[in-house]
């Protein structure tokens, strides 16, 4: 077959692909999530089916809902900062999800998972702290008080521009060194969320041995936790949609809540009654996080 033939059969194929860009990018079929190199599944100590985060088993479930054959999988390396997650989804090259807290910004740039993955327990926020602070925060009686002691943050969270537009004073800090910092007395207060503060205590004490947990206040202001998903994985965005509403519609989500070893003992073991909670304003929630707030938190 001549030269000439042969592109007569080729061009029209190659016009039809270049006419149509989604053609060159094809239905993912992993959601791809970072993993720290130093966890056990990237350091060989167990199957990926036994890793057993929290994010993990959600976006599991999730997808398992969806109607979709998208599986999990991990890419190991040298966990990365919020920042670093967002610039890493923009490119969509090693990892096409993440889960964090929402701003404008964030919601502006990523394609959103619109139902919040710990039903907005993450806006009600009890405090890690040191044993020379508790004498003071006993005697705390409003959300006023609270602004004279100091706050620890992650470089880069939402909640350190919350805390701040509200008049707190913040210290930055890196998530793996932050309950050191405590530890050292770098500051008075660490929040965590209700989902997440006794687990996070058991394992950071070893590091922090001094670090106590006051259960007795608690600060809360709107601030949901999405899965946020790379702009070139459309597919996987629309699947996560479907089955994160189908979690929360069947009761899957609040069951997972529940039970789930890294949310389960706080979720459990902290007194809603026994809280004098203190609420402040998210003036940086977007409107559109408002509204799902309403429908999905168990707070709202």
């Amino acid at each position: 077959m001549s030269i000439t033939a042969r592109l007569l059969i080729v061009l029209p194929v190659i016009i039809v692909f270049l006419a149509n860009p989604c053609a060159a990018q094809p239905k993912p079929t992993a959601a791809i999530v970072p993993m720290s190199s130093g966890s056990p599944y990237c350091k060989g100590e167990i199957r990926w089916e036994d890793h057993n985060e929290y994010d993990v088993d959600l976006l599991r479930l999730a997808l398992s809902l969806s109607g979709s054959d998208i599986t999990v999988q991990p890419s190991c390396a040298e966990y990365p900062t919020e920042q670093r997650r967002i610039a890493m989804l923009l490119s969509g090259d090693e990892i096409n999800v993440v889960h964090f807290g929402t701003n404008a910004e964030r919601e502006e740039k990523l394609l959103t998972v619109y139902v919040p993955v710990y039903m907005g327990t993450t806006g009600l926020r009890l405090f890690m702290t040191h044993p020379e602070v508790l004498p003071r925060l006993d005697k705390v009686t409003s959300a006023h008080a609270l602004k004279t002691f100091t706050i620890g943050q992650g470089m880069g969270w939402p909640d350190t521009d919350i805390l701040r537009t509200n008049g707190f004073s913040v210290t930055d800090g890196g998530y793996m060194s932050l309950h050191k910092m405590l530890g050292a007395k770098r500051f008075d207060l660490y929040p965590r969320a209700l989902w997440q503060i006794i687990g996070e205590w058991e394992w950071m004490r070893e590091a922090a041995p001094n670090i106590v947990v006051y259960d007795k206040i608690a600060l809360y202001y709107p601030q949901p936790i999405y899965f946020f998903v790379s702009p070139k994985a459309p597919d996987l965005h629309k699947a996560l949609q479907t089955g994160m509403e189908r979690a929360f519609e069947t009761g899957k989500l609040w069951h997972l809540l529940q039970s789930h070893p890294e949310t389960a003992r706080s979720i459990q073991e902290i007194n809603l009654k026994n809280l004098r909670v203190f609420r402040i304003q998210n003036p940086l929630l977007p409107q559109k996080s408002i509204d799902v707030m309403k429908k999905y938190s168990i707070f709202q």
